[in-house]
């Protein structure tokens, strides 16, 4: 993997990839933003989702760039990282701002550097992928094994259902059936051929997730209606297999 600022490749300015709990240099590359404004409201007997195209805007999201560099090298690097208005790698290239502090710390005759970029402005790829309509997991069609390289781990809350919508009164309140949203979630693991794969495959995942309406998801038990706001935290154990965690809203 390659890593330049603004153009330049990192080892110009004496620094070498190092890592911190994932497979490469730089965390954050394949999270998905979490949505920002207002997702949902509660009118008292039902909750509406807001998952128009208008309704869905995406927070920016943190890379951080893990380095080793030698003492006399590090004022030049740190100087080239505030100033740098673009990071890239071999996959991507990523509009940022390094608006947080800059921590080094001493790895014997290096120095261990870990640069935090902000990207304000996060854009989802068009899907350009046919569903399979097959599977034993489903989004909207999508088989998320052959689809996407995706299995799930473990769930959570698929058969839960939600708690009541609570109505203030001075007398008790004692209806039941209007009820609430809940949170499910689903522990995943995806796994391609490369890292160019499944670069790609979360890319289309993550389009498909925060395309506007409500989204369908099928499993063994359950066909569910929800959404997401949350984002993703992806961790890159391999070049190939990728780990997170799917919490969605169902009504």
């Amino acid at each position: 993997m390659n890593y330049k600022l603004d153009g330049i490749s990192i080892s110009n300015y004496g620094a070498r990839p190092a890592t911190s709990g994932q497979c490469f240099a730089l965390n954050g590359m394949l999270d998905l933003p979490k949505r920002i404004g207002k997702t949902e409201h509660d009118w008292g007997t039902t909750v509406e989702p807001f998952v128009q195209s208008s309704d869905i805007q995406l927070d920016g999201r943190l890379l951080t760039l893990h380095v080793v560099v030698k003492a006399e090298n590090l004022d030049a690097f740190k100087n080239t990282c505030i100033a740098c208005k673009v990071l890239s790698t071999t996959y991507n290239s990523y509009d940022v701002v390094c608006r947080d502090e800059i921590k080094v710390r001493e790895l014997g005759q290096y120095l261990f550097v870990q640069v935090d970029f902000w990207q304000n402005k996060y854009s989802l790829k068009p899907i350009t992928i046919i569903p399979s309509i097959s599977g034993l997991f489903r989004l909207d069609g999508f088989d998320l094994k052959r689809d996407f390289g995706i299995s799930i781990a473990q769930s959570n809350n698929l058969l839960n259902t939600a708690k009541r919508i609570d109505v203030g009164t001075t007398e008790f309140y004692e209806k039941t059936n209007y009820r609430g949203l809940r949170e499910i979630s689903l522990r995943c693991s995806m796994i391609g051929n490369s890292f160019a794969d499944v670069h790609n495959k979360m890319n289309q995942f993550q389009s498909l997730i925060m395309a506007p309406g409500m989204r369908t998801l099928a499993t063994p038990k359950k066909i569910l209606s929800l959404y997401f706001k949350d984002g993703i935290v992806v961790n890159i154990v391999r070049p190939n297999i990728l780990q997170f965690t799917l919490k969605g809203i169902s009504l």
